[in-house]
């Protein structure tokens, strides 16, 4: 399988991990009466002992791992703070507002790209709109009263600029990385680390019920562990600029997911955004790379 069919799916897997997380933010401190917060502190705290556990049986070296390990713990508090700066937001802004402000952060990633001239789509100039139309359609609901938080959206907006750094610093570090593996890791651990050191002013809870436990390492394993390796592993094979475009297939899946399991319907219109968001990935999927020149060089964009 080509490397660009492996990062596709890849991050698909980590759309549908973080699809997986939406839902479990909002069953979790529903069942346990545990502080958004809190969940968050311990989603990091239960992602990353696993990857500990899993790399200590492994005889390969790891040398590579720690050529520059304090990349990846960067990584992780960027991470970090895109994850509580979402919780911070959510908790002033409706969830349409939120994903459609937050989701600009994949223009951010290509404008960025584009200008220092790294590859992206070719036809990002159509899928960009049409992915933004089909978000807009997918969460907004027409009709309903529109209030806006002045400080939850300086919250997302750090909350994006958090998603974008995060995007274009791993599509660096993790390409000179032969196992990724190793590296998430090290994100992971600069999370958690993140995550306890809050523990003083946030403070920490933990469920009090066997199923709260469940649900709390679900979301550790399939909502924080599964998305971010996939997440790393299609940024080494795909760039930052095409990761961040299919990853915009993440709110359309958590959509869907709460149709099926949380008994939500769908509208009309949400259909049609759906529909949008998957053509526009599609479309952007099968285009060629399109690399820019940085402007300081004088150099015009050329296709390959």
């Amino acid at each position: 399988m080509k490397d660009k069919h492996i990062g596709f799916l890849a991050m698909v897997i980590a759309s549908l991990g973080l699809a997986v997380a939406v839902m479990l933010m909002k069953v979790i401190p529903q069942v346990t009466q545990m502080p958004p917060q809190h969940v968050a502190i311990w989603r990091f705290a239960l992602a990353a002992p696993p990857l500990w556990a899993y790399l200590s049986l492994q005889r390969r070296s790891r040398q590579g791992m720690f050529r520059h390990p304090w990349r990846f713990l960067g990584l992780g508090l960027i991470y970090s703070i895109a994850s509580f700066s979402a919780i911070f937001a959510l908790q002033r802004l409706s969830s349409s507002i939120y994903v459609i402000l937050v989701y600009i952060y994949p223009s951010m990633v290509v404008l960025y790209a584009l200008l220092s001239g790294r590859s992206i789509p070719r036809l990002f100039w159509l899928g960009l709109p049409l992915t933004l139309m089909g978000l807009f359609l997918t969460t907004f609901e027409f009709g309903a009263a529109l209030t806006i938080d002045p400080l939850g959206m300086v919250i997302t907006m750090i909350n994006a600029l958090a998603l974008a750094g995060y995007m274009l610093l791993s599509e660096k570090v993790f390409k000179s990385l032969d196992e990724p593996i190793f590296g998430t890791m090290a994100v992971l651990s600069g999370a958690m680390l993140v995550g306890l050191l809050l523990i003083p002013f946030l403070g920490i809870s933990t469920p009090n019920t066997f199923e709260g436990w469940a649900l709390l390492v679900s979301f550790g394993i399939f909502g924080t562990l599964m998305p971010i390796v996939a997440m790393n592993v299609s940024l080494k094979k795909l760039g930052a600029a095409r990761g961040s475009l299919i990853i915009t297939l993440q709110p359309v899946l958590t959509v869907l997911m709460a149709m099926v399991f949380l008994n939500e319907s769908l509208t009309l219109q949400q259909w049609v955004g759906g529909g949008l968001v998957i053509l526009a990935i599609i479309l952007l999927q099968r285009s060629p790379d399109r690399v820019g020149k940085p402007a300081n060089q004088g150099v015009e964009i050329t296709c390959q």
